[in-house]
């Protein structure tokens, strides 16, 4: 009887001992699988990182800062403010570049008395499409549709517009072409270290002009910020009455990269240009 009974509590033992075996490789093998989800997981997100040329911990980040207010009644000769500069609000360093865009909406006149007052000429409610000051890529739908634009209480009927094509409408510095558009009227005044070749040598904080494109000669730091890229817009002093109270726009689209090699393709920067140059011994792989 005592033999049957220790053998029983000797076969309890083994089955005992089975099972947490069995408990433990279990165990031992979620956690394994789990590490190994853990790492193949984290090994993408490096790999996506490394191919991004974004760094743990890093962030790239820039924005544009503005001084400018828009003005409804432009009048000949009269000169707006418009400070544009870019600043890194990241904390990694950055290359920036900027490209600008021209957007002019002209109302209709009233010519009605016959008197050559040049009163802009007013609709008594509102006519869709609607212009608005902050959607310009519309200005040509509410031109085309006699539209109207709300100020000061008044409906103001929309006539004509000029707004960019596409993305490569970009503002080309210097460009005779501008010169037979509406657009000719408003002057774009740059400060005087804007460059269409690189200067001499030891020369910063400059822009460097090249295929609608305005780049930034420095590597920004965190906080940082460019010298301004344009400082005012004028409306000529002879510009044709048909100007009076016109919607005029001047907004600036910006890029910033990391000082990697890869940047010159990203951008499309021709080899060899100037702007090629300005970057290639300050990238690293």
């Amino acid at each position: 009887m005592k033999k049957k009974l220790a053998k029983k509590k000797k076969n309890t033992r083994r089955k005992k001992f089975k099972l947490h075996a069995k408990l433990i490789i279990a165990v031992c093998a979620f956690l394994f699988s789990g590490l190994m989800v853990l790492g193949s997981t984290y090994a993408w997100f490096v790999s996506e990182d490394e191919e991004n040329n974004h760094f743990v911990g890093a962030r790239l980040s820039a924005e544009i800062v503005e001084d400018f207010v828009p003005d409804f009644e432009w009048q000949s000769g009269m000169t707006v403010k418009k400070v544009v500069r870019v600043k890194n609000t990241g904390n990694m360093p950055a290359f920036v570049r900027i490209s600008l865009y021209e957007y002019l909406l002209m109302f209709k006149i009233d010519v009605a008395d016959q008197t050559g007052n040049g009163n802009l000429a007013l609709s008594p409610n509102a006519v869709q499409p609607i212009a608005e000051i902050e959607h310009p890529k519309n200005w040509a739908n509410a031109a085309a549709g006699g539209g109207t634009y709300l100020y000061d209480g008044h409906y103001y009927i929309a006539k004509s517009a000029v707004i960019p094509a596409n993305t490569a409408d970009r503002y080309k510095f210097k460009d005779a072409a501008r010169n037979g558009t509406d657009l000719k009227w408003f002057k774009v005044n740059f400060p005087t270290n804007i460059y269409e070749s690189l200067p001499a040598s030891g020369t910063q904080n400059y822009w460097l002009y090249q295929d609608g494109y305005f780049y930034y000669s420095e590597l920004l730091e965190p906080n940082d910020l460019t010298t301004p890229i344009v400082e005012s817009v004028s409306l000529d002093q002879s510009a044709p009455n048909k100007f009076k109270g016109a919607l005029y726009k001047l907004e600036p689209v910006m890029d910033a990269h990391d000082a990697t090699q890869i940047l010159l393709s990203n951008w499309e920067i021709t080899p060899s240009s100037p702007a090629a140059n300005l970057y290639k011994d300050r990238l690293s792989d």
